[in-house]
């Protein structure tokens, strides 16, 4: 059954709509209470800022985790306990291999390397997406015109330390992104595999959609406004997607 209320978003059951954005970025939240109809902000606390509206007729609630697999289980942990049953994450990602900065990748699975999904399930669980809404994923990407790819991530807990390099990891960050390319890893971030993981865990559906936003091989950022635009068309793609068979909102 259903939570009447969410300890850290502070927001209640009759509040959230069944489908629910994961957002690292609270400014993203923003953004897509602007794009969604009659949206209401229920949570500001924390910085895990959530906003529920409507689109094409559907309620989706969208919600902010800053950053870290921790605190985006706990954020689909919550909207679960209220009776959110679809989750997409729209976020960044960093390129391996042959992804291109602008590009929108599809997660297909992720490589469990970061702590949180533990807590859940054992390591030898899987960490893969709900096939249908992923299926809605990709028509809904394909649909968007935007160049994009899909396959695995690979999710890390230290950015500076397995993602970025700044000489702090265990090993040279380009050696491992060079590993991860060979296996056929197309992205880094720090929450899909334990979004995919928790999700399951808790019986509801998982996808993950992120925009390519920094060059896992140099560190080369998009333009500001290049990006700005590009989360404004995931924001819209990942709607679509959670839209395209949702029930209806009475």
């Amino acid at each position: 059954m259903p939570s009447a209320n969410a300890w850290y978003l502070r927001c209640s059951a009759d509040e959230v709509g069944e489908s629910a954005v994961l957002v690292g970025d609270r400014g993203r939240v923003l953004l897509a209470a602007d794009m969604l109809e009659d949206a209401t902000i229920l949570n500001e606390d924390r910085g895990l800022t959530t906003a529920t509206g409507t689109h094409a007729g559907h309620r989706i609630t969208v919600s902010a985790f800053g950053m870290g697999a921790p605190i985006a289980a706990v954020v689909l942990h919550e909207l679960a306990m209220l009776g959110v049953k679809r989750f997409l994450r729209l976020g960044t990602a960093m390129t391996v291999g042959d992804t291109q900065l602008g590009e929108f990748v599809v997660a297909h699975g992720a490589v469990r390397n970061e702590s949180t999904s533990a807590s859940y399930l054992p390591l030898a669980f899987p960490a893969v997406p709900d096939l249908p809404l992923t299926v809605d994923v990709e028509a809904a990407v394909a649909a968007s015109g935007i160049p994009h790819r899909s396959g695995l991530f690979a999710t890390f807990d230290g950015f500076y330390s397995d993602m970025f390099e700044t000489g702090s990891g265990t090993e040279p960050v380009q050696e491992r992104y060079a590993a991860l390319a060979r296996t056929g890893v197309i992205a880094t971030d720090m929450e899909t595999s334990a979004i995919f993981v928790a999700a399951r865990a808790l019986g509801v559906a998982a996808a993950s959609l992120c925009l390519a936003s920094v060059s896992g091989l140099t560190n080369d950022k998009m333009p500001h406004d290049e990006r700005i635009a590009a989360e404004r068309a995931l924001l819209e793609t990942g709607f679509g997607a959670l839209t395209a068979h949702a029930p209806v909102a009475a």
